[in-house]
Order: C-alpha cells, then structure tokens, then sequence
C-alpha cells in the first residue's frame, strides 16, 4: 500500500513538473498579465465593472491578432500583413455594415445585415490568407517577404474602401460584441465570451486534433516533418488560413468597439508590431514548434495594458513605448538564458 501511494505521488509531481517543463511560459504570461491587472486596480481611485471592461475590451484585437500570428510562427513563419488585414476588415465591416441614409451613414443598421457582414469578412479573409499561405510554400520566396508585399496590398485596399474615417456601426452589432451600444459600459461579458471561445477553439485545435500536431511538427523541423509523411503544405495553409481568419474577427472587433474606421497604414504596422512582440512574450519560438499561442494572447492583452498603466504612473506616451521595448527584450533575454540553462542539463 506504501508502494502505491508513493508512486501515485511520484507519478503526480512527474506529471506537474512536465506540465511545468511544457506549459510553463503559457501560465507564466498569464500570471504576468494578472499582476499587471492587479497593479492597474490598485493605481486607480475605484476599479469599477467600467474600467474592467473597458480593459477587456480594448485588449480584444490585440488578443485575437497575436493568436493568429502565434499559429503561423508556431508552424514556421511570420506574417507580416495581418495588422494591415485588420485594418482592411475593420474598413469594410464599416462600409458595408453602415446604413446609407439622406444624410450619410447611419448607425440605424440591422443586425442581421451586420453579422452577413461579419461572415462574409471572415470567409473571404480566411480564404485569401489561405492563398498567401500557399503561394509562400509553392513559391519558394520569403514569407518575410511575400506577407510585408501583402501588407501594403491591404492597407492600399483600405485606403481605398475608406479614403476619409467612416462611422455607422448597427447599435445591435456594438452591443452583441461589446455589451454596449455606445462601445462603453460595464457589461464586459460579450467580449470576454468571444475572447474564451478563440481560446478554446486555438487550444482544442493544437491539442485534440491532427493538424495541430502537424503544426508543431512543421515548425520544429520542416524537413524531417516532411520525411516522415506530414504534409507540411497543409499545416501552413491551413497556419496562414486560420490567421487570416482571426485578424478579420479582430478588425470586425475593432469596429464594434470604436463603432468606425479609419485606414492608417500606421495603425495597421503597430498591429503587426505588437502581435509578433506577443508571439515573442508569450513564449513560443520564432523558430517554430514550441510555445503556445494561448500565451500570445496573454501576451498580447499584458502589452495592450501597458499604455494604460504606464499612463496613470504619469509617463509621456514616448516614454511609454521606450519602457515597453525594454520589457520586451528583457523578457526576450529571460527565455534565452532559460533555454540555454535547459540545454545545458
């Protein structure tokens, strides 16, 4: 009976600290992101539903963009257009969401138009990532190099569908998305609900489902992958797809919360910027095959707190961005000398 009970607890510590080992970085970004959420609160006179969802909220895009570009760096590459794919998502849900009335767009919309919108958007972004994917892998070129042409394909393209900033998102829309029809309040339900279920999906898919193991063993070793009958072309399409698909809900997300448009090429690069530093932070390897993009999305939301907190500290906004890149190379630094600790063992 000794025996058992001993290696039932052996068995135990063995299973957390491979739990550890695997996942460790993932609940490190999370745990990061709860400090910084406890340190904003007690900065503030009263940490309100208000300021709670405004938090959620406003760290949605973030979230979703640095998921999707967690799933192309976990199968090998980069993608460096998806910030300019939600600014082109956000413009068309706008346009075509907006209810041309005498004078101008309205926010009177229905609905049910706005979410054909929203389905439409997701579809055709998806899809249109899923053939940047494929003319990266048959090509032979850079993703590097074909995502940052892509980049400024889209934002010429939003430039296009919104020369001048566009208002008129549905009321119904802005409250289904952000518990609001004004895109504030306290109702931070809907937004954490949208931000659970990417969670869920992104973690079933890599942890219950082939393609996920074909995602992870593209990114660890492409070659090897492919000598072992993965089909490598597959896992980065279907990367590139599903990337595509949540940069369009981040953009419409965008839309519901700002309740308009507004095609800045600038706007779209710190997009792409931020989600590629929350792939960085959230620990999955720009080599491929290791992290979690569920850490990304920690990541992301830690890195959209910043502005805020470092704002009631009473720091200049350039000042805030100086902070940001040291913390992101200090904790660059810190999964390095890690990795090299590991491999030393």
């Amino acid at each position: 009976m000794t025996t058992t009970v001993a290696g039932v607890g052996g068995g135990d510590r063995a299973g957390f600290g491979r739990l550890v080992r695997r996942q460790g970085w993932t609940v490190g970004s999370w745990v990061l992101l709860a400090l910084l959420v406890g340190w904003y609160a007690s900065l503030l006179p009263r940490f309100t539903g208000f300021e709670q969802s405004s938090l959620i909220r406003t760290g949605l895009p973030i979230a979703l963009l640095a998921l999707g570009q967690g799933l192309v760096v976990l199968s090998g590459g980069v993608d460096l257009s998806l910030g300019a794919l939600l600014v082109l998502a956000n413009c068309v849900a706008v346009r075509l969401m907006a209810e041309q009335g005498p004078t101008g767009p309205s926010s009177a919309g229905g609905l049910g138009t706005a979410l054909a919108v929203t389905v439409g958007i997701l579809v055709v972004g998806a899809l249109v990532q899923a053939l940047v994917g494929l003319v990266v892998d048959a090509s032979g070129v850079p993703d590097i190099v074909v995502t940052l042409a892509m980049s400024f394909v889209y934002s010429g393209l939003a430039l296009f569908v919104a020369p001048s900033p566009l208002s008129g998102v549905p009321d119904g829309f802005r409250t289904l998305v952000t518990g609001s029809a004004t895109g504030f309040g306290e109702n931070f339900v809907p937004p954490l609900v949208i931000l659970v279920l990417a969670l869920v999906a992104v973690w079933f898919l890599l942890r219950r489902t082939r393609l996920g193991l074909t995602l992870y063993a593209s990114g660890s070793d492409r070659q090897a992958a492919y000598l072992s009958g993965v089909d490598v072309r597959r896992a980065r399409v279907a990367a590139y797809l599903l990337a595509g698909l949540l940069a369009c809900l981040a953009g419409v997300a965008s839309a519901a919360i700002t309740g308009g448009a507004q095609a800045r090429y600038s706007v779209g690069a710190a997009n792409t910027l931020n989600s590629v530093a929350a792939v960085v932070v959230g620990g999955i390897a720009l080599t491929g095959g290791r992290g979690s993009p569920i850490g990304a999305a920690a990541a992301g939301y830690a890195l959209s707190l910043l502005s805020p907190l470092f704002g009631v500290l009473g720091l200049a906004p350039t000042d805030t961005e100086v902070v940001k890149g040291v913390v992101i190379v200090a904790v660059v630094m810190l999964g390095g000398l890690l990795e090299l600790r590991r491999g030393n063992r």
